[in-house]
């Protein structure tokens, strides 16, 4: 088939026209795509895009033949430009796959050991006397002030906020010396 009967029939979906394209083209990209870091099944899947774009490109009036173009170029070049595009998109995903494996092991440990911490902490916190853990509880869950502190305790300002350094004293104390039995 010449080039403008392959446009025509291209333009008309006209079926033996794209089994000449397959039978004629298919082997040039399969091999140009083994070439460049890709299999069979990838190969068949970018001369399908290929030939798609071109048939696209022709209806919408993008692609005109001119006396020195050629058809299978110009089928070749999409194929090309289509496979590069995948290729770099692969790239890309395994660019940011490599940096999340990279750093999910050292980010799952660091929580591991941070959830440990916690549990540990609330461990010793219960040993706290009620008092004790009331006061902590209410300045650093709830935000409560040391003055808000005082009134919901019936305590001065000044026993509040000493009463809130020795209990967090206590609680350091109690964390330190079941940290070192381990």
């Amino acid at each position: 088939m010449t080039d403008q009967e392959l446009f025509n029939g291209i333009a008309q979906r006209d079926n033996k026209t794209f089994l000449f394209l397959y039978r004629e083209y298919q082997g040039q990209i399969l091999r140009m795509v083994q070439q460049n870091n890709g299999n069979e099944a990838d190969a068949l899947d970018i001369f399908q895009e290929g030939i798609i774009a071109l048939w696209t490109n022709i209806s919408k009036g993008k692609f005109l033949l001119k006396d020195s173009a050629k058809l299978s170029t110009y089928l070749f070049a999409m194929c090309r430009n289509i496979w590069i595009s995948k290729l770099r998109r692969q790239q890309k995903t395994q660019a940011i796959d490599g940096q999340l494996e990279a750093n999910i092991p050292d980010e799952v440990n660091e929580m591991e050991a941070q959830h440990e911490q916690i549990q540990e902490l609330e461990q010793q916190f219960r040993k706290l006397g009620e008092a004790c853990r009331q006061l902590l509880r209410l300045f650093y869950y709830k935000k409560d002030s040391i003055k808000e502190i005082a009134s919901v305790m019936n305590l001065t300002e000044k026993t509040a906020k000493n009463n809130k350094y020795r209990c967090m004293q206590n609680l350091r104390a109690l964390y330190k010396t079941e940290s070192q039995a381990q």
